[in-house]
C-alpha cells in the first residue's frame, strides 16, 4: 500500500514538472505585443548566472488582476530562469523585470502581454 502511494506521488510529481517544463515561452520584448490565451500558463526565461552576484527579479507593477505570477525557477547558469505565469482575464499589462545585484541594476526587460479569449 505505501508502495502504491509512493509511486502515485512520483508520477503526480512528474507531472507536474512536466507541465512547467512545456508552457509557452514569450519572447518578444516591448514594443512589440505578445499575445496569450486566456486561462493559459506561459512563461518568461531570462538569462542569469549567479556567479555575477545579479538575479532577475519581476516588478510589481503590473496588473495582478490579469495575471498570476506562479514563481521563478532557475534552471542553472546556461538556461537561465524561467518566470512561470498564467493568464486570469481578458486585457493588456506590462511585465517589468530588473536585474540587480543588492541596489546596483545592471539590466532592465519589459514585455507586452495581451490576454484574448479564444
Amino acid at each position: 500500500m505505501l508502495k502504491t502511494f509512493y509511486s502515485r506521488f512520483l508520477m503526480l510529481f512528474c507531472i507536474s514538472c512536466l507541465q512547467f517544463c512545456s508552457l509557452t515561452q514569450i519572447k518578444d520584448e516591448s514594443p512589440k505585443i505578445n499575445k496569450v490565451e486566456n486561462g493559459t500558463k506561459f512563461k518568461i526565461n531570462l538569462p542569469e548566472d549567479h556567479s555575477s552576484g545579479y538575479i532577475w527579479q519581476l516588478g510589481e507593477n503590473y496588473d495582478k488582476s490579469l495575471i498570476k505570477d506562479l514563481g521563478a525557477v532557475w534552471h542553472g547558469n546556461e538556461k537561465g530562469v524561467d518566470f512561470n505565469l498564467k493568464a486570469l482575464s481578458v486585457g493588456q499589462t506590462t511585465l517589468s523585470f530588473v536585474s540587480r545585484k543588492y541596489n546596483d541594476t545592471a539590466d532592465y526587460k519589459i514585455f507586452i502581454v495581451n490576454i484574448f479569449n479564444k
